[in-house]
């Protein structure tokens, strides 16, 4: 991936970007970052 179309994603407001092809254990590892931090902006 190109280091611009990441920093676009996330000046877009996504929280994680995988570069294809991934594994089911990056795909995984995002997810739980991902409902990690809706968590405690939920809890506060």
């Amino acid at each position: 991936a190109k280091k611009e179309n990441i920093i676009a994603a996330a000046q877009a407001g996504a929280n994680g970007y995988i570069v294809k092809p991934f594994t089911a254990a990056t795909m995984s590892e995002k997810l739980e970052k991902i409902f990690e931090k809706l968590g405690k902006s939920a809890a506060a």
